[in-house]
């Protein structure tokens, strides 16, 4: 219960100082270093090379600098789910009180519109359909609550993945930490026109968590245990004196 509740940040002591730019960087993956109890102030899980690897190869399909450097492409240049969430976010933005009618309707117009709104967008009709229907009965988490709305873009989930995938990748040795820097400093210029603020990319951030763990095969109770967890995570970070994210202004 306290991993839930109480997030204090892990401190690497001995890391090596950070530049305002590379803190400004790691900020993008605090919420994950702060879920998952990584450290706050370093590029680093703190794992051995050889674990650092089998996560890589379990998680991500990454297994040497190759596909570490295809990794970041995708999560850069729009394959990390961003254009496929674009296809199906207007539909998803209804309200969870909705009568059997009205939820019926709503699922019907979207299986008639979302195919065609998905070529003209160039993305696969079948796939953006899927997303939909498998978001849709979890698409409150997705929304703001006061007033409700659907979050605008899940870019901030693509940015943290960078940060938390180039944990590994430099514990592994794949890659060496300027090149991971660097593509840390392409996912700033990324997310940065999408939000005004740390709190809204926190709310992109776990919008983006649960449209791809609605598609990845995790059920409601792992989605919500996650969910929660993150969102305690964020509450931290937004609210501690010693947090990046009030360190380091949007």
């Amino acid at each position: 219960m306290k991993s839930i509740v109480d997030f204090g940040f892990k401190v690497l002591p001995d890391a090596p100082a950070l530049t305002p730019h590379q803190e400004r960087g790691l900020a993008l993956g605090a919420v994950y270093a702060a879920g998952d109890d990584l450290p706050i102030n370093a590029l680093t899980a703190a794992a051995e090379p050889h674990v650092a690897a089998k996560i890589l190869e379990q998680s991500w399909d990454v297994h040497d600098p190759q596909s570490a450097r295809a990794t970041y492409r995708f999560l850069l240049d729009g394959g990390g789910h961003r254009a496929v969430y674009a296809c199906v976010r207007g539909y998803l933005n209804a309200g969870w009180d909705l009568s059997r009618a009205e939820e019926r309707a709503r699922v019907e117009q979207a299986a008639r519109e979302i195919p065609a709104i998905a070529m003209q967008r160039g993305e696969r009709p079948d796939l953006a359909l899927t997303y939909f229907q498998s978001a849709w009965p979890l698409r409150a988490m997705m929304q703001w609550y006061r007033p409700r709305r659907i979050i605008g873009g899940i870019a901030a989930w693509d940015a943290a993945r960078v940060v938390h995938v180039s944990r590994f990748i430099v514990d592994a040795g794949y890659l060496p930490p300027e090149e991971a820097w660097a593509a840390i400093d392409a996912a700033v210029r990324m997310v940065r026109p999408e939000y005004p603020s740390w709190e809204e990319f926190q709310l992109g951030f776990l919008a983006g968590q649960v449209f791809w763990q609605s598609n990845a095969g995790f059920d409601a109770q792992e989605i919500s245990t996650d969910h929660r967890r993150y969102t305690s995570a964020g509450k931290s970070l937004l609210g501690k004196a010693d947090s990046p994210w009030q360190r380091q202004p949007w």
